[in-house]
Formats: C-alpha cells, structure tokens, sequence
C-alpha cells in the first residue's frame, strides 16, 4: 500500500520577523531571519524600496534632530540641526540659519511650529525663532514680557499653549520642570507657571513631550505622566505608570493606534490612552544579547509614517565586530501582535515629514553617511539605495522561512521537489539554500532559481489579437503581460529525507526587485520506528 502523500504550503509571512520563540515554536507565518525584505499585507514577501538622498550637498556633520515647519499659506521646510548649527530645505540642499546662537556642537534641537513661526531649544543655549525669513535669539525673562522663551531640552504645542520641559534657567537645571507659556502666545512666559513632576524620584527625570488628545504626555526615564486641563487655574498631573518610561533623547510618537515610545531595555510600548503595551518582544533578545546595542550614547529613534512605525537603532555584529545603524519597521495590522522586520538602511534621527496635501515621507538622518539626509520609503520605488553622489548601493536581501515538519518535528519524511510561487521586474536569479533536521550549520543544498522577463507590444484587453500589419500578422498576443512584473512557479529539486525543511531566499546580485509569494513542500512521511 503506497504511503500517504503530504502537502504543505507557506503562503502568509504576516507574522514578520521573531527572535524570541525558539525553532520549534515560531508561528506558522514568522520568520526567524529576514533583511531588508517587507511583508505584503496579502501575505507574500518583498524586498524593500531603496532610499534617496534628499541633499545632493552634504552637510559637514551629523544630523542629530529634525522637525517640520508648517505655516498656514502652505509653506513647508524640513529642519535640521548638525554640529553647531541648524539648517533649513525646501526641497533639496539645506541653507543654514543666520542671526542664532551657535548651538552646543552635537547637540540634539527639538522643534515645533506655532502662528506660522518655527522655535527650537537645545537646552543649554538660547532659544530661537525663525519666520522663513529671518531668525533670531529669544530672551529667557519669565515675566510676562514679549520676545522670550525659556532654554529646554523638549518643547511641544498643547491646548493652544507652548511647554517646554527639562528646563535650564540662570545655569540651574531643572530636570523635572515643565513651563507653560501664555495662551496663544509663545513668545510670553510668567515665571509662576509651571510644575516640578516627582522632583524626590532618584534618577528619574523628564526626557520628552508628546500631546494626546485631551492630555499632554510627560515622559520620564522611568514613568509616565499626563496634564489635563484649560488653562493656568486648572493644568493637574496625574501619573500614568511608574513601570516603564521614554529612553533620553529619543522621539515618542502618535500613531492612529496610540502613542508610541522606547522604554530603556525592553524596546517599544504602545499607549493607547488606557494601557501600555509592550510591542517589542518578538525582537527583545537583540537588545538582551547585545545585537541592539548603545541605547544610552546613541538612542533608539522613532518615526511614524506611511501607516507604519520606523525605528532605528545601533546594531553590533560580534562576528566583525562593527556597529552598524539598522531600521526596525512595525506593521501593527498585520497579525494579531502586529509584524516587525529589520533592514540596513543607515538612520540616526526620524522625521515623518508630512507636506499638506502632498506626499507624506519619512526622512533620516544617516549616521555612516555624514551629513546626508534621505527619504527611507522613496516614492520612486527604486531598486537601489543612493546616499552620496550617484553611487547606487546594493540592496542585499534575504527571508529564511520556519523550520516546516509538516506537523511532526520527530518522524522523517522523504521530501519531494518544492514548488516557489515568485515574481520579478525583469529577469533575475535567486540563491535558494536548503537547511535540514534544525541545523542552520551547514546547508543541506544549494539552487539558484531564474526568472526570465517576459516582453510584449499588447496587454490583454488592450490589444487586439489580430492587431498587426500584413507583413508580421498575429504578432499581438491574449497572453502578453506588463514587463514591470512577472510571475513564475519554479521547482527544486528532490530534497531527500530528513524530519524538517527549511529555506533561505536571497535577493539577485543585481538590482532588481523579487517577490516570493508562497513555497509548497511535498513529503511522505516514513514509518516511526
């Protein structure tokens, strides 16, 4: 009696990347190792679109903040500070700020834009005011008196008021202080008005601000806090949670789903206004084990945009024991906790720059590449990342699928020929290895699968079938498909015995855009002895 022959197909990556679950408890739809790959909602796996470099012109130094100044006729600037100094663009190359105080070189400014003029702290140097055409130093007087605004280290718009917190005032810092300025006036500040948050919490201090809704968020290093109120008479504190808080210098952030924020070594929570959750724990072992590296030198940032959360982060590889920056990208509608994957777009500082009725982008600040900033999900759907010059940087991708034992991880199975679903821009090769039996060691196999670019003059439905001259008649075909895409099931070989199968698809050598849309493997399990 011949043996029952088995099939089993991936065809939903949804569940995105996880580091935490071991192999033999990964999701049906995880990935233990991916790079540089994103995850179709419908489910298929897709190498990322390369970036771009917004300035052709670098700037001497790192980027160390960015923020947007918006103003009511439709005018649009991202700003930027680098070294000592901060920078403006409209479209391209930045022009630095004349008639400001240097800043503190390598200091993190902090922005937001309020009646149609930008203002920026960086704490220990003076505040300043730019109106898109000139900029200058503000005063620090608390007295009610125009023309002034106290030095701090963050600032946000709340209620019609501006706030700033982590305040320095006459060279004393005052690390819990949050101020509050006059209603719909920045630029007037009474020395009464403000609070000091849990001045007794030992090391615990203010490291961000962020409006939500009815409340603006107050994050501390090691809790939570909220203001509610209207005005002066009625702004009240009230402590939100003393288990988690906003890692220094870094950027919490409101999405649709709530705000989000990095908290010390456990990576990202979600707040939605009633809870916190911890979102980052299919990832938490590469900060255990050190892959996540420097969260105090050089923090995590955040960046929400293109209905996804952006997060970038030093990377420390032990094998050449170099730290590289690599960007974590969240999904939370995909699956039920939400999908993460990883790639090496080299980020420092976010930005989701969100022109008015235009195309809204996340921007960066490189770290390896001084003094350039880029468009991490360009709108050009490249197929190469380009951060200096014209030089066109590879794209090296991967996906490597669960450890597939059809049910049983413990009874050897006789591996038939694999079926991939996958599709192309034009005509490639992917390197395919074949791992056995739980061990990543040494591959079982190696393949290389080509897919060849199909071209035509008609598309269905387009094109008529007898659409030609007499000289090349029926040359026009049903069957013709758009050269921008083609799909193909290739076959592997036979892969033999073994109790469990998995793959690694790499990306081409070239620069070409590659999708995997589903594997199916065939199998026939042997007898249990």
């Amino acid at each position: 009696m011949p043996r029952e022959f088995k099939l089993e197909v991936l065809e939903d990556f949804t569940g995105g990347l996880n580091f935490r679950s071991d192999q033999f408890n990964l999701g049906e739809n995880e990935s233990p190792d991916l790079l540089n790959v994103i995850v179709d909602p419908r489910g298929g796996i897709r190498m990322r679109d390369g970036v771009d470099r917004r300035n052709t012109t670098a700037l001497s130094a790192d980027v160390k903040g960015m923020w947007g100044f918006y103003t009511d006729g439709g005018t649009t600037h991202l700003m930027v500070n680098y070294g000592t100094k901060v920078a403006y663009s409209n479209t391209a190359n930045f022009t630095d700020l004349t008639g400001i105080t240097a800043r503190t070189n390598g200091s993190r400014v902090y922005g937001m834009t309020m009646n149609n003029i930008a203002y920026g702290v960086s704490y220990d140097k003076p505040s300043f005011r730019w109106n898109g055409s000139s900029a200058a130093d503000l005063g620090t007087t608390l007295d009610g008196s125009t023309g002034n605004f106290p030095q701090a280290q963050y600032v946000a718009i709340w209620n019609n008021f501006a706030w700033t917190a982590h305040t320095y005032e006459s060279s004393t810092a005052y690390k819990n202080r949050v101020r509050w300025s006059n209603a719909n006036d920045p630029e007037k500040w009474s020395a009464a008005d403000y609070v000091d948050i849990d001045v007794g919490e030992h090391g615990d201090y203010i490291t961000g601000l962020l409006p939500m809704a009815d409340r603006l968020l107050v994050f501390k290093s090691k809790s939570v806090h909220a203001i509610y109120g209207f005005d002066s008479d009625s702004f009240q504190v009230v402590n939100l949670t003393n288990d988690v808080g906003s890692i220094p210098l870094s950027s919490p952030v409101s999405s649709p789903f709530g705000v989000m924020f990095w908290s010390g070594k456990e990576g990202v929570y979600l707040y939605d206004g009633q809870n916190f959750r911890w979102i980052f724990s299919k990832l938490q072992p590469a900060i255990d084990n050190g892959r996540i590296a420097n969260l105090t030198t050089n923090p995590p940032q955040l960046a929400w945009g293109n209905n996804k959360l952006y997060v970038s982060a030093d990377w420390y590889n032990p094998s050449t024991g170099v730290t590289t920056r690599r960007t974590f990208i969240y999904d939370p509608t995909l699956s039920l906790e939400g999908s993460w994957v990883m790639t090496d777009i080299d980020a420092g500082p976010l930005y989701a720059y969100n022109i008015p009725n235009g195309v809204h982008s996340v921007y960066a600040g490189c770290v390896a590449n001084t003094g350039i900033v880029v468009d991490v999900e360009d709108a050009q759907n490249r197929t190469s990342d380009r951060y200096v010059g014209s030089t066109e940087a590879h794209i090296s991708s991967h996906f490597v699928t669960r450890w597939v034992a059809g049910k049983n991880p413990i009874v050897k199975k006789r591996w038939g020929r694999p079926r991939v679903v996958l599709s192309a821009e034009s005509s490639v090769t992917l390197p395919i290895l074949v791992y056995k039996d739980f061990d990543k060691s040494e591959q079982s196999a190696e393949y290389a699968l080509s897919i060849t670019s199909q071209t035509s003059s008609s598309v269905w439905n387009t094109a008529k079938w007898d659409d030609a001259d007499d000289a090349s008649p029926y040359v026009a075909k049903w069957d013709a498909v758009d050269a921008d895409l083609t799909a193909a099931v290739k076959n592997l070989p036979t892969l033999g015995t073994g109790r469990s199968i998995s793959m690694k698809v790499s990306g081409p050598t070239t620069n070409n855009h590659w999708e995997v849309n589903a594997l199916a493997f065939t199998y026939t399990p042997r007898r249990l002895r």
